[in-house]
């Protein structure tokens, strides 16, 4: 068996026997305390005046200020194309997102209030929540009634009366047919959408959430007022962990379908010309001084050096970076470092908040 699937399963098991312990209307204070020290494992929350940082050995910046995430529930990432990113990522969702004026940038603990979207009703399905999208007709593992579509009820569901049984997985669907087949088969032009979701199954959901997406919402986002902090931080580790940022930040209320905001300050002694090089899961913007200057899009692993900037200058005196991640039903976390031009890993610098 894969080790990253093994690893992936216990996870889902240890909140499948988590979640049996809590009585679904408050947050179970084992849980809590858990999580705090998980968060305490990634993370150590600085003060807005702490000393300046450097990078580590091998040049990752791991010093940032991030705001608590921004809910954006897709329950799949194929919606992460070219256009998605740019409309979603450079969205301002609050006064001064996007400042560029060193001197106005937030300091941890401070608020904003924005509008956003509410997370979805039944969060995201298999192994109590922690897998991705509530999938419209049966989870892998779920009988379906024989001779149903790939988008029937599964076991224990009722078909409704008169609703056409379609194809079985695997098997043609007549011409015209309402959408039953499974994920990956075409549906013919002008059929209604519907059915199984794209992507993989698994688990009750929990594949088809972390690998595929789930039926799209048929109903409007409802939008709701959210109040978000500003925390700096350091991170024990070369990448930040943002999805145990935003448990930690969040009561454990955010894991999954959120868009993130960071910056940091590089303080330069003199002129320099560099790359950015940088890694996300998912899908991610960077700015360096206000200009764009690197995107990765679509759904993606974190690799070091994903991708690279085209040269940039950074000047003397304070730089601003900023990045921005968004993350459908998965992980998410983040790096970033700079190369000089002849190819060595730039670490002639300091670090701060502001």
């Amino acid at each position: 068996m894969n080790k990253n699937f093994k690893l992936i399963l216990a996870v889902g098991m240890a909140a499948v026997l988590v979640g049996c312990g809590s009585n679904g209307s408050k947050i179970d204070p084992s849980r809590v305390a858990n999580r705090n020290v998980e968060y305490d494992q990634y993370f150590t929350e600085i003060k807005a005046d702490a000393a300046p940082a450097k990078p580590d050995e091998k040049g990752f910046i791991r010093r940032w200020t991030i705001i608590e995430p921004i809910n954006k529930p897709n329950s799949g990432n194929t919606v992460f194309t070219d256009s998605y990113i740019l409309t979603e990522l450079t969205k301002e969702y609050f006064k001064g997102q996007f400042t560029n004026d060193i001197k106005s940038l937030p300091k941890t603990g401070d608020e904003v209030i924005v509008e956003t979207e509410a997370p979805r009703a039944g969060g995201r399905g298999g192994f109590g929540g922690f897998g991705g999208g509530a999938p419209q007709g049966a989870g892998a593992g779920q009988a379906r009634p024989q001779g149903a579509g790939a988008g029937a009820p599964g076991a224990g569901q009722a078909r409704p009366q008169g609703a056409p049984q379609g194809a079985g997985a695997g098997q043609a669907r007549p011409q015209g047919a309402p959408q039953g087949a499974g994920a990956g088969q075409a549906r013919p032009q002008g059929a209604p959408q519907g059915g199984a979701p794209q992507g993989m199954g698994g688990f009750g959901g929990f594949g088809g959430g972390m690998m595929g997406g789930g039926a799209p919402a048929a109903a409007a986002p409802q939008m709701i007022k959210d109040t978000l902090t500003w925390h700096s931080v350091d991170s024990k580790l070369f990448n930040i962990k943002l999805i145990r940022f935003a448990l930690g930040s969040s009561n454990g209320q955010k894991r999954y379908g959120l868009i993130f905001n960071a910056f940091t300050v590089i303080n330069c002694e003199q002129d320099v010309v560099v790359r950015l090089a940088a890694g996300s899961n998912a899908s991610s913007i960077w700015w360096v001084n206000g200009e764009k200057v690197l995107t990765l899009q679509a759904d993606r692993r974190m690799v070091a050096d994903d991708g690279m900037s085209k040269r940039i200058t950074l000047k003397k005196g304070k730089n601003l970076v900023r990045a921005a991640v968004i993350n459908g039903p998965g992980m998410s976390d983040m790096c970033a470092r700079f190369y000089n031009e002849d190819g060595t890993i730039f670490k002639n610098y300091t670090i701060t908040n502001n």
